[in-house]
């Protein structure tokens, strides 16, 4: 009899056995077009372009089940899912493209922009994904419920693994579920990634004139830079700055200091040098990060003695929600900074 039920038992979808997560992405707009963003980005030579995301990683396209045959001049390889072009698609062959699914190798993933976005129009027309069940290593792993939506959609995956960061993963995106398009059944998808950074808008940047907000400063203006070493400071031009979505944060407290980030921002860890509280944690090998507190030592600024000192992890909180979040990307001389007290640097 417990034969039977083992027999049975393995006999079933992975699903059936154990339920799978969903989550839900979060973001997107009503409606963009990305060809006037195009000619108004091409009119400012200096500007970063139509399509800029400094703060994403890249990831890297294994292949797809199927790809619809190219129609003229346009095609729909799988390769159009990283090819820095929203106006690009994935389609799978013609149909209503349930069961299709395409792969990606990445670090991870949390970016994805859904439907044919090379116009309004055609993004109506043509059918979206609502739900994805998404695979890590050939391991089923949630699903995603996408909204019917153009531009980025963010989300966050539940898994997490030990950290090294030379780690890479295989992600499978099977389409289980769409929106069905105006005129045709085909689905598509224009573009997924994964993007990393930044502080809360409010975060104060030093700098010789005054203590900016981050989600205020621009390309040019002057800022601090540290030297780690000697512990002095001069004045350093902000080259590029981001902005971007997230849909989680850490509060960290040490001694005298407070700051609210991403997880994956680095910050500067006694015996780690720079590295994300994340990292940290995966590195220890710990399940929560309350087990970090009066454990690690972060560098700060002292604004009265003016010189760097290093204070205890004393408090720290994961904060789910919806935020905009800001980074600077490049500096003209140097690569660190101060936020809200805390040496940091652009990455």
């Amino acid at each position: 009899m417990k034969l039977t039920i083992l027999l049975f038992s393995l006999a079933l979808p992975y699903n059936a056995i154990c339920q799978l997560p969903t989550i839900k992405s979060w973001g997107g707009s009503v409606t963009v077009n990305w060809a006037e963003e195009k000619k108004e980005a091409d009119a400012d030579s200096s500007g970063p372009g139509f399509f800029y995301h400094d703060c994403a990683q890249g990831v890297t396209i294994i292949g797809a089940s199927s790809t619809l045959a190219p129609q003229g001049t346009k095609n729909y390889s799988v390769n159009n899912l990283n090819d820095e072009n929203p106006m690009t698609a994935w389609v799978p062959k013609a149909g209503s493209g349930i069961g299709e699914y395409f792969e990606i190798r990445a670090q991870d993933v949390n970016t994805i922009y859904n439907g044919y976005q090379a116009s309004p129009s055609a993004w109506k027309n043509n059918s979206r994904v609502k739900k994805f069940k998404i695979y890590k290593n050939n391991i089923p792993l949630c699903f995603l419920e996408l909204s019917d939506k153009m531009g980025s959609q963010r989300f966050e995956l539940p898994d997490k693994q030990e950290y090294n960061e030379h780690n890479q993963y295989t992600f499978k995106f099977e389409i289980v579920e769409i929106y069905k398009g105006l005129k045709w059944p085909d689905v598509a998808i224009s573009h997924v990634d994964y993007e990393l950074c930044c502080f809360v808008g409010s975060t104060s940047i030093l700098s010789n004139s005054d203590i900016l907000p981050i989600s205020k400063i621009i390309r040019g203006q002057n800022i601090y830079n540290v030297d780690i070493n000697s512990g002095e400071i001069s004045n350093t031009e902000i080259v590029k700055t981001a902005k971007v979505n997230h849909l989680s944060l850490l509060k960290i407290t040490t001694t005298s200091k407070q700051i609210e980030l991403t997880p994956d921002h680095p910050l500067f860890i006694k015996d780690y040098g720079f590295l994300s509280v994340s990292k940290i944690l995966k590195i220890k090998k710990l399940e929560n990060y309350e087990e970090l507190i009066n454990d690690i030592e972060i560098l700060t600024w002292n604004s009265k003695t003016k010189k760097l000192e290093f204070e205890k992890l004393s408090n720290i909180q994961l904060i789910h929600g919806h935020f905009e979040t800001y980074a600077i990307l490049e500096l003209q001389k140097g690569n660190t900074y101060i936020a809200n007290g805390f040496v940091t640097k652009t990455y």
